[in-house]
This record gives structure tokens, C-alpha cells and sequence, in this order.
């Protein structure tokens, strides 16, 4: 299908979007962010992937304006991150407009390299997060086609590549192990410890799916 720019946190079900665009594209580009995370530990791991999965090449962009903030749980300087589950309708943990600023980033960065698809890795689970639902993703794309001059000069559009939209964690984890992801160089903690504290939201959902996939 061409060239794709692959959003990569480092965590399995980016790895996993990786691997399998790595089968459905022609050249594959990964993109991650240094944007002040608690969990910043991530990008080693991305840094890591990318090289096992032989990308054209690994973009690091840096979101400094998220150091401005202190309401996310998930931001360096902001609350703590809790243990469990989360029951709130938004997560403690949720980085106001993430997907969006990173989408967009994505999209200039497309332009630049003439690339027609962004792909990134929000599933099902992801739904309380505004930023993660079908109707965002659908917004985002017709506004990056709508501000694009490559755009408007190949006359071709640029696609989000969302695969996982309406898949559970155990159907990624069913994915990447069919695709050969190596889970083990993965990362998935939002305390960013290392080894993953065992105890956040992230932690526990990687836990379950990687043990239901091995179980089925």
C-alpha cells in the first residue's frame, strides 16, 4: 500500500501496528514523541523496535508545550498515576488533545516525506479517552486532507490507518504473536519503572491480554 508513518510509543500494541505494517506497506517510517511524559523510558524501547523492524527511519519529535501542564496523571509534575483500573469517564491519565497534536505532527511530516498513510494504534479499550474514538479519527483525517498541500498537488489523500479501532488488547496480543512482535522489548507501564510497576491501568491490561492470548 505504499509508504506509512507509524505512530510508535514503544508499548505492544504500537509494536504490533509496526510489525504489521511492515507486511502491508512498502516502506515504513516510525514516529515517536518526547512530550514530558511520566513514562518517558518509552522511547528506548521505541528507539529499539524500530531498529529490529528495519524502518526507512525513526522521527523523534519533541511536544514541549505539554510541559506547561500539570492536570494529567500522566505528565511529568502531575498527579500521581493510580493503581487499578480506572472508573472515571475521562482517565486520570488522559493528555488533553494528545492524539490530535500528534496526528497533526504526523501529517506535516507526511507531507514533507510524501507519505499517504499515518497509522496509530488506539483500540477498543481506548474509548474513554476522547481522542481514541472512531468519530475523532474520521474528524482528524478529513481535516488533514482539507490543510494539505500535497494534498492538493497529487491529488491523492492521506489515509489514518487505525486497524485496531474495534479490537480488544487479547486480539493485538492474538495479532503480534502471529506476527512475530517481540513483546519482550516492548513497554507498557504509565509509573515509567523499570521493570513496569505491575499495578497501573496499562500494566494490568498488557498483563491480561498477553496471558489470554497464550492461554488460547
Amino acid at each position: 500500500m505504499g509508504k506509512v508513518i507509524v505512530l510508535l510509543s514503544g508499548g505492544m500494541d504500537s509494536a504490533t501496528l509496526l510489525w504489521l505494517c511492515k507486511r502491508e506497506f512498502t516502506e515504513v517510517y516510525a514516529l515517536s514523541f518526547d512530550y514530558g511524559q511520566r513514562h518517558k523510558v518509552e522511547l528506548k524501547y521505541a528507539k529499539e523496535l524500530a531498529k529490529l523492524a528495519g524502518v526507512k527511519e525513526h522521527l523523534l519529535a519533541e511536544v514541549p508545550h505539554y510541559r506547561l501542564m500539570k492536570s494529567s496523571a500522566l505528565l511529568e509534575g502531575g498527579p500521581d498515576v493510580p493503581a487499578g483500573e480506572y472508573t472515571q469517564e475521562v482517565p486520570p491519565t488522559n493528555v488533553p488533545m494528545r492524539n490530535l497534536v500528534f496526528l497533526a505532527i504526523a501529517g506535516s511530516l507526511a507531507e514533507n516525506y510524501e507519505i499517504d498513510h499515518i497509522a496509530i494504534g488506539v483500540h477498543a479499550l481506548d474509548t474513554p479517552y476522547p481522542d481514541c474514538r472512531a468519530e475523532f479519527i474520521t474528524a482528524v483525517e478529513s481535516a488533514m486532507n482539507a490543510g494539505s498541500a500535497f494534498v492538493l498537488k497529487q491529488k491523492k489523500r492521506i489515509q489514518i490507518y487505525a486497524p485496531f479501532l474495534h479490537m480488544r488488547k487479547v486480539e493485538i496480543a492474538k495479532l503480534g504473536k502471529k506476527l512475530g512482535v517481540p513483546f519482550e522489548k516492548t513497554y507498557s507501564c504509565y509509573m515509567g519503572t523499570e521493570p513496569p510497576c505491575g499495578v497501573c491501568a496499562t500494566c494490568l491490561q498488557r498483563q491480561q491480554a498477553l496471558r489470554e492470548a497464550t492461554q488460547s
